[in-house]
């Protein structure tokens, strides 16, 4: 959100045609099209809300789904409270309001060639346009993508905040037989130690402190992103790498209400500091 804010949009439409390549990897397969993974919706006020919401916290957490395990495999174990503000988030909604409806809208079984040809010709120049430094990071978000996806192909619910909303959802229908299978929680397990073995710098477990103030801010933080990811289906990884492949409505609505929360909240947290700031140095 950083790269958009400072004019420098290409670290993010990396990240934003992560999910594409799933339909670039099918054809190399030994699979037919198939109907994609996700219901598309039409993009309503609940996508909107929700999106916002989990801008926002993402914000305050000071990372979106994929960036907490991240966090979590380099040595800051206080993002477990973002994971359990997460599940309290995902089972408030159902809680404090009725039943949310959805417009579902018809799924694809075969991509849009003229859309995923803009998106690559778009790709390929914004990475031509930037710097040496910055384009091995693009790679990097690109590899990225193309692992996610082919995720994607094996298994369409292995993402971190899938896994969250069916523990959720099983917890809050009391329904034991339906918990998510144990290859998601090796996936996911998977993950973790991939970053952790990538991580470029790693917290010591001696250095950790618990502290309450950054427990209590990443467990408030998370239960916003669990409302918000509620409300719109899935956190930012399920709509990049599920919603927005589909070419889903709601997907789109959603992301650009996640980047919206995300920059509203980085502004808000930027002042806050400022006043602080000023406030310290007058005294």
């Amino acid at each position: 959100m950083s790269e958009l804010l400072e004019r420098r949009p290409s670290f993010l439409l990396a990240i934003l045609c992560c999910g594409f390549w799933y339909w670039l990897i099918v054809p190399f397969t030994s699979r037919e099209w198939l109907p994609f993974l996700a219901n598309r919706f039409d993009g309503t006020i609940h996508f909107i809300l929700g999106g916002l919401l989990f801008g926002v916290g993402a914000a305050l957490n000071k990372g979106c789904s994929i960036s907490t395990i991240s966090k979590l495999a380099s040595g800051h174990f206080y993002m477990f409270a973002t994971v359990v503000g997460w599940i309290i988030g995902w089972l408030l909604l159902p809680t404090l309001t009725p039943p949310v409806s959805y417009q579902p809208l018809e799924n694809i079984d075969t991509p849009s060639l003229p859309a995923l040809l803009v998106i690559a010709i778009g790709l390929l120049f914004t990475i031509l346009k930037t710097s040496a430094t910055l384009r091995k990071l693009l790679f990097g978000v690109i590899f990225f993508g193309i692992t996610a996806s082919t995720l994607t192909l094996m298994e369409p619910q292995w993402s971190p905040s899938q896994l969250l909303k069916d523990i959720s959802y099983t917890i809050y229908h009391s329904e034991s037989q339906n918990w998510p299978e144990l290859e998601r929680y090796l996936i996911l397990l998977g993950l973790v130690v991939g970053m952790a073995f990538g991580a470029k710098s790693r917290l010591p477990i001696k250095a950790f402190e618990v502290r309450a103030k950054q427990i209590a801010s990443h467990l408030f933080a998370g239960v916003i992103m669990g409302l918000g990811a509620s409300l719109a289906l899935g956190g930012n990884d399920s709509q990049l790498l599920i919603a927005l492949p589909a070419f889903s409505p709601a997907g789109v609505v959603a992301i650009i209400s996640i980047i919206l929360g995300i920059a509203a909240g980085l502004v808000t947290r930027n002042v806050y500091k400022r006043r602080k700031n000023k406030k310290n140095r007058s005294t």
